[in-house]
């Protein structure tokens, strides 16, 4: 009989395979969402898609207890159409942080057709050319057609998304999977496994589960979907840069490994209008959690950066979060990369955080930890 731990990690593999090959670059979610849909309508009382695209999925208890959100976003990096040329190339525009020196000679699709990022010969190439990352106004892609009514013909227009046409694969480590879209698909893999996990049990709150639209272009989807609900907390699960790899000092830039468990980010976007300092309530909250249920943590800065946090902290008079990180590796590019363990850690601290999450849980500001 195979191992309980296998079977949920290969579980979460597949799902979260399945999740980042549907293309949802930000302001393009609706194929994820749809499917998103399917997954989590049997697992709640109540489901319903705002016309922005953000997802509520409710399981409702006693209709005075807490109201708890969890949310990951479903948006992807990418690019958009810019215009179309008379020969059928395609010029481009970024959404998000899409990274240029990514981008040359990449496979990508356009409404789930292929086609390729060109890449001016080798044998052409000056030597500075050569050196030298192209600006995106010098990028195109190409379709493998030769004129924009070839193009047309297909239904692709001006302000289509691009997105990367990278498949999600294990490492030569099984627990490593690498591809596009794991940020922040993994985190919509693990809400939907929380819901599977919490079916026929009773809980000590309302919970809502909610998939949030256009993280990656300002953490729109957040803002909009906590001031419609308006929650007594929420925690929000995403992924973080990771470092510990030969180009990311772990002391002196970013105090984060992958395989060392779910990250609670501290701070983010420090000296920033985006960015924010964890709610003391929600962070010692999410600490006795992970001790009660032996999961482990780690507690990091991320200053260059920040997560729908950032603007779900600031709805209405203030909701109390936090944010549960899965870290990973080469964040924005093709090759996103994280371990399958911090993942089962990170679903476990959430299923004993929703289960915890009664009306005993102080949200004091001046009751918590001053050190």
């Amino acid at each position: 009989m195979e191992d309980k731990t296998l079977q949920l990690k290969r579980r979460i593999r597949d799902l979260t395979a399945e999740l980042a090959a549907i293309d949802g670059v930000s302001g393009h979610e609706q194929p994820v969402v749809a499917r998103l849909v399917e997954l989590l309508h049997p697992l709640v009382d109540h489901l319903e898609v705002d016309s922005y695209g953000n997802l509520f999925a409710t399981r409702t208890e006693r209709k005075q207890a807490r109201h708890l959100m969890v949310s990951a976003h479903s948006d992807e990096i990418g690019l958009l159409v810019k215009s179309i040329e008379p020969d059928g190339f395609l010029r481009l525009e970024k959404v998000g942080g899409t990274i240029e020196s990514l981008l040359v000679g990449r496979h990508v699709r356009i409404r789930g057709y292929r086609g390729v990022i060109g890449v001016k010969a080798g044998h052409l190439q000056t030597p500075e050319e050569r050196n030298r990352v192209p600006a995106l106004r010098d990028l195109y892609v190409d379709l493998g057609l030769d004129s924009a009514q070839a193009v047309s013909a297909l239904g692709i227009r001006v302000g289509d998304a691009v997105a990367y046409d990278e498949p999600v694969v294990e490492l030569a480590n099984p627990d490593r999977i690498s591809g596009k879209a794991l940020d922040n698909r993994v985190s919509c893999a693990v809400l939907v496994l929380l819901l599977e996990r919490l079916v026929g049990s009773e809980l000590p709150c309302t919970l809502t589960a909610v998939v949030t639209v256009q993280e990656e272009v300002g953490l729109r989807g957040a803002q909009m979907a906590s001031y419609r609900l308006a929650p007594t907390a929420a925690i929000v699960i995403d992924t973080v840069p990771a470092g510990g790899t030969p180009d990311v000092d772990y002391h002196r830039d970013l105090g984060i490994r992958i395989g060392a468990g779910p990250v609670l980010a501290l701070a983010s976007g420090m000296g920033s209008n985006h960015g924010h300092l964890a709610n003391p309530a929600m962070r010692d909250f999410l600490l006795r959690v992970a001790q009660e249920a032996g999961v482990p943590v780690q507690l990091a800065l991320f200053p260059r950066s920040t997560s729908d946090v950032a603007a779900v902290h600031l709805v209405r008079g203030g909701i109390p979060a936090g944010v549960v990180n899965i870290p990973r590796r080469y964040s924005h590019s093709p090759v996103e990369t994280l371990d399958l363990n911090d993942v089962t850690a990170t679903l476990a601290l959430l299923e004993a955080a929703v289960r915890r999450f009664d009306e005993s849980v102080s949200l004091d500001f001046l009751a918590t930890d001053w050190g």
